[in-house]
């Protein structure tokens, strides 16, 4: 029950925040297309604790479309832990601050979970990028598993761009 209260709790916030971001193209235009890989804390549903590791990355495919690949873990590998592998495809937003930084983004893909059998099943994600310096993105997201017992959970962390 907890687990799920501050799943709902950080879905519902970045929810809020994004509806209150304006969508709308800025005249000045920052670029969408960085790649990164970093790592960072898993919350929310993750597998037999509320806090685990992430590991993120994001790779452009297109204008505005992207992988995000990720993996979050207890890092419990005796037989009843969890790790979730995530394979998103994102529609990136033009960024909705003046300075360009902050770029939010929704996509879905693929969720397979090893939490006692392997699941595998549809996921919703939605997040934020932003760009602290040309190589250092802190990011966010928040993500949907629709299989089995559905799981909802974050992840916050740090990316090196290439």
């Amino acid at each position: 029950m907890k687990t799920r209260s501050i799943a709902a709790i950080a879905l519902g916030l970045t929810a809020a925040s994004m509806a209150a971001l304006p969508m709308a193209a800025n005249a000045q235009q920052a670029p969408t297309d960085y790649n990164y890989v970093g790592a960072g804390v898993g919350i929310g549903n993750v597998g037999t604790s509320d806090v685990g590791l992430s590991v993120n990355s994001k790779f452009t495919v297109a204008d505005s479309v992207s992988l995000r690949p990720g993996v979050i873990s207890d890092l419990n590998f005796n037989g009843d832990g969890a790790t979730s592998f995530l394979l998103p495809v994102t529609y990136d937003f033009n960024p909705v601050t003046p300075n360009g930084r902050l770029l939010p983004y929704v996509g879905g893909g693929l969720s397979v979970a090893t939490e006692g059998s392997t699941t595998v099943g549809p996921l919703v994600t939605g997040g934020v990028d932003y760009r602290i310096t040309e190589r250092v993105v802190a990011n966010g997201a928040v993500n949907w598993s629709l299989h089995g017992n559905s799981r909802i959970n974050g992840t916050v962390g740090l990316g090196y761009t290439f």
